[in-house]
């Protein structure tokens, strides 16, 4: 989809050779620092995160929640905040928790397999039984059948 501004864009299998190298070598450095604030912005949340609670209100709140000292840190009062939005019907903390918990990931159905359940169902006289158990395993394997 061209939009009005792409007319003024020069390709890069157009330019120079030396053009075109220049433009992706500015693209790779960037990248490269975009790269190392992330994981610097990275380090400095785990080190935050492990960090003690120095509050005694929120101590004791998750005392009486059943964690023991050693758990309590800024990692559960982040999840604590994270539950509490999502009790109250945030959408954005209902999205963080299902993907923390790994339940925004639909369950993947076993795929139906009308030849396998056709010779399960047949008499002996039908089909050669030796054959089930590889069907059988190439169903299992969500692979599809072609002989």
């Amino acid at each position: 989809m061209s939009r009005p501004q792409d007319k003024h864009l020069i390709p890069l299998t157009e330019r120079s050779e030396e053009e075109a190298y220049a433009i992706r070598s500015k693209g790779g450095k960037a990248m490269q620092e975009k790269r190392k604030k992330r994981i610097e912005q990275q380090y400095l949340l785990g080190k935050y995160a492990g960090a003690p609670i120095l509050d005694k209100r929120t101590i004791k709140k998750f005392e009486r929640m059943g964690f023991e000292d050693e758990e309590i840190s800024r990692a559960l009062e982040i999840t604590d905040a994270i539950m509490k939005g999502a009790k109250a019907g945030d959408p954005r903390m209902i999205e963080i928790y299902l993907r923390l918990t790994g339940e925004d990931r639909p369950e993947v159905k076993p795929k139906d397999n009308n030849l396998l359940d056709a010779l399960i169902n047949s008499t002996k006289e039908d089909i050669d039984a030796d054959d089930i158990p590889e069907l059988q395993q190439e169903a299992e394997s969500d692979a599809d059948l072609v002989e």
